[in-house]
Formats: C-alpha cells, structure tokens, sequence
C-alpha cells in the first residue's frame, strides 16, 4: 500500500476497523488499539497543557513501557519533536542532549529520575520532567496524572516532511549529533521493511532486544506495529538470555528481533543445558552489527529457525539492505531494500559497477535531510540525498552485499588491505572461541600486524597453547598477511550500547599487553 502521511495515521486506520486489536504487551498488561489511541490524544493534550507546541523538541528518557509509545504518539501528534535518549547515558550527556535539541519537557521512568534531575540545573530551558510507569517525586509531575486529567486534543496541522523524531549517535568519535527524521520517514519505514521484508500482519506478535530508543527498537517496537497491527511485547528490564527465555515462553512470538550479540549469549544459554522455546517463532531478525555465518549456523541447527540479517543506520532510520525469508546468504547483510538506492564508491570517488568493494552509500525516502545544529557534519556526510554510512561492503556477482569493516576499521598488512571481519568470522570458527574482534598493532619495526582480541566460551583457559592453537586454526585458512601474529585474551570485548565492538579502545591497548 502507499505510505500514509504519518505512523499516526496508521494508528487512526487501525483503531477504526479493530479497536479492540491487542497491540501492545507488558508485563501483565494488554493494551489494544483503541485504548493507545485514547491515551495519545489526551497526552497531547496534557502537554498542550504543558507549554509543548508545534516544533517543540520532548526528551524521553525511559525504559521501555506502553507509556513511552504513548509519550511519543503525544508529542507528535502535536507536530512536536520526539526525542528519545538512551537510558545508558550520564547526566552530562543528558545535558547536552537536552541543550542540543532545546527540549521543553522530559518524559522519563523512575530508573531515570535521579539522572535526568541531575541534568536538569545545566539545562534551562527544560521546563517540567513526568514521571511515567511510576510514582513521582519532588521537582517532578506524574506522567499518569497529568495525562488522565487532560482535556483530549485534536491532531495538529502537519505534513509527511514535518519533523517529528531526532535520534542521537552514539557520539564514539566526537558529540553525539542529531539525527532529524520527518514523519514521512516512518511510513517509509513501514512500507519497506515491515510489509515488504517482514511481511508483518496482526496475527504476529514481536519482541525486540533492543530499546525502543535505539533506531533499531524503535522500529521494531513501534513503527512497526503501529503501522501493520502486529504485537510487540515490551520489557523495561535489560534482555539478558533468562529475561529472554522466559519472554519466549509466556508470549509466544513469531518474530525476534536481535543483534549478534544476543545470538551469541542465546546459544551459550541453550549450550549449558537452559531450554528456549522459539517453536513459535517464524523468523529472526538480526541487525546492528555484521552477524557471522558460523552464527548463522549454529542457530538454525539448534532451533531450526532463520535469521534475517539486515543492517541500516540512524540516519535511515531502519534496515536498507536485508536478506529476504526466501532469499538468505548467511554472512551477508543481503540485498537492497526495494525503496533504497545503494551504491558503492571506491578510494577516489567513483561508482563501483558490478562486483567489487567500496564505501557504502544510500538514498532513500526515509534518509535524513540534516543534522541538528551540524552543518559541518551535514555537508560532510549528506550530499544530493545520499547518505555515507561508514561502512565498506563487498558486492557479489549476485547482488549481495557483505560487510567488510568500517572504513575506520580496515587497516594494512604486507601493503595489503585486511577486512577485520573476514578474519573474525575465522578465528571464531575455533572451538573455544566464543568471539572475536581484530584490529591493527605495531610490531617492533613500526610496521602493522594482525591482533586478535578474543573471549573464551567456559571450560577453555587462556594461555601461550591456545593462542599458538588458534593462530594455526586461522592459518588455515587465511594467507599469510591475514594471519593474526597476536592473540589477545579477554573475559568480554568491550560493546557499545547497541551492542557494536569497540574497536578504538582495542587499538588503545598495549600490544605488550597478552600474546
């Protein structure tokens, strides 16, 4: 179908035909389509009541809840601004956030009331912080009470390229930057992952690991099923393999939304005796960071069930190259998404045709027209619509696109270049290898080596015999500027927020450190 002109209005379709249409799971709860609808015009009305007008930026600091998607509905239905903010972040970062996008208001759960008031005296122009899924406390309002007391309200005049949603980076190599999505672009969304890809409809039921504030989970969590009736079951608690287990269990969902990560610490789980009851699941979907075949693999021979890899940006919003339930090539990031120009460029700027490797660059209807605040890094990175993500990818002769690094990433060895996921995907195919993340380190002459940071799967100790045994496992397979000549031992990479190995805080390590 052609996209509507906001999530909203896919919302107002829904609850005129199937008001009663469970749409949201929590905890105890199930919320349907019609009560959603309810609560987000009486929130608009409480933060109409509030000072929140049209163009107005809202922070919502929370951990997931219905209250966070109704937070959301509210604020842009009133042609204001949603920005959600990682639960994971200090109260300077907050401030920043905060000054940044100039919120006049915050939403956020009792896990996050002594950060955000802690923010709040460097923030100025944040005039009131609601307490929602909770009890509020002094300098604080209820969430709850504010919005069952409000008067409901009409939706305000807007359009598809009315801006309605600012997700921030991570911030790994620099301030975070502002990432500004219009409501078009969630409808995008919705037509060319969740109805084409996903092929969602209301008889699914979904869960997401990652948070609704992550561009991932947040359309996975709530574009998605706004926009096509399918359930998603949300959690507030942080999704350890238990948590996971037992949500499988209790809600029975058809489709998994993961990164590779969680993959990985699911089949350990299932490995050290733990049952998982994916019998309900259709698929899997994967995304966030490059997801090994071997993973891959091991997966569908425990369960039985694909997973879908797929990988898209925060200035995309969601995935732009996906593999297709009939179409998978496990280690690969898949093909474009129909909706999605792709292109690669090689070292001096000029389009890759056919096979071969290049940065990766993607223009499409849900592609952010600038940052916030960030001419600089909008003209750097944002030029005729195309997006430079940041990543090297490898096309194939049919079509498929495989992840070769982050341009930062890739580094030289013997004069030749070294895709640090390609040796990965190697040396976790050794049997006490649980992960793996390669980088580049001097040698005594000043010259690059091959340096793998490496976790143990239990039962396996550290030591010079392991580390000689994976290098001649990796030897196999690798020629001999690939090899990594150091193998370092961890208990856990380091991970970013979404789940993404830190690789520059590897670098930073001595190369004395372990071998």
């Amino acid at each position: 179908m052609e996209p509507r002109r906001s999530i909203i209005d896919y919302l107002a379709d829904l609850a005129r035909r199937s008001p009663d249409l469970p749409l949201l799971y929590y905890r105890d709860q199930a919320l349907g389509v019609g009560e959603i609808e309810s609560l987000a015009t009486r929130c608009r009305g409480a933060l109409r009541g509030l000072g929140v007008g049209f163009g107005d930026r809202v922070a919502l600091v929370m951990s997931d809840c219905p209250d966070m998607v109704v937070g959301m509905l509210g604020v842009m239905g009133l042609g204001a601004v949603a920005v959600p903010c990682s639960t994971m972040l200090r109260p300077v970062d907050l401030a920043y956030i905060f000054n940044d996008s100039e919120a006049r208001c915050a939403i956020v759960t009792p896990d996050q009331i002594d950060n955000v008031l802690a923010a709040r005296p460097e923030a100025p122009a944040l005039a009131a912080v609601l307490v929602a899924n909770g009890e509020a406390v002094p300098r604080t309002l209820s969430f709850a009470d504010v919005v069952s007391k409000a008067e409901p309200v009409a939706l305000a005049q807007f359009d598809t390229d009315t801006p309605c949603l600012i997700l921030y980076t991570s911030g790994s190599t620099g301030s975070p930057k502002g990432a500004v999505h219009r409501h078009g672009h969630l409808s995008h969304t919705v037509e060319c992952m969740a109805r084409n890809v996903y092929e969602l409809t209301p008889a699914d039921r979904t869960f997401s690991s990652s948070r609704l504030f992550f561009a991932y989970g947040f359309g996975n969590s709530f574009s998605f099923p706004l926009g096509t009736g399918a359930a998603a079951v949300l959690c507030s608690e942080r999704p350890t393999p238990g948590l996971i287990a037992s949500i499988f269990e209790q809600y029975r969902p058809t489709v998994f939304y993961g990164v590779p990560a969680i993959f990985r610490a699911l089949l350990e789980h299932m490995r050290q005796g733990h049952p998982l009851a994916t019998g309900s699941l259709r698929f899997c979907v994967s995304a966030g960071e490059n997801l090994p075949a071997s993973i891959w693999h091991e997966w569908k021979t425990a369960t039985g069930i694909d997973i879908l890899e797929t990988i898209g940006t925060t200035e995309l919003l969601h995935g732009v190259i996906s593999n297709y339930k009939n179409r998978i090539r496990p280690g690969s990031s898949g093909v474009p998404v129909k909706g999605y120009e792709v292109r690669l460029l090689d070292t001096e700027g000029a389009v890759v045709e056919g096979a071969g490797r290049g940065d990766l660059h993607v223009r499409g209807g849900s592609a952010i027209p600038y940052y916030l605040n960030k001419p600089e890094k909008t003209a750097e990175l944002i030029r005729d619509g195309w997006v430079r993500t940041g990543d090297v990818y490898r096309r194939d002769e049919e079509g498929f696109y495989w992840f070769e690094g982050r341009s930062d990433d890739l580094f030289k060895s013997s004069g030749m270049w070294v895709s640090p996921g390609e040796v990965e995907e190697i040396v976790c195919g050794h049997p006490a290898v649980l992960e793996a993340a390669v980088v580049a380190q001097r040698d005594a002459t000043g010259a690059n080596v091959v340096a793998a940071f490496v976790a143990l799967r239990p039962g396996h100790a550290s030591g010079d015999p392991l580390a000689e045994a994976i290098k001649e496992h990796a030897a196999k397979s690798l020629p001999r500027y690939k090899r990594p000549q150091r193998i370092h031992f961890m208990e856990q990479l380091p991970r970013t927020a979404t789940g993404k190995v830190q690789r520059f805080k590897l670098r930073a390590q001595s190369p004395a450190a372990s071998s």
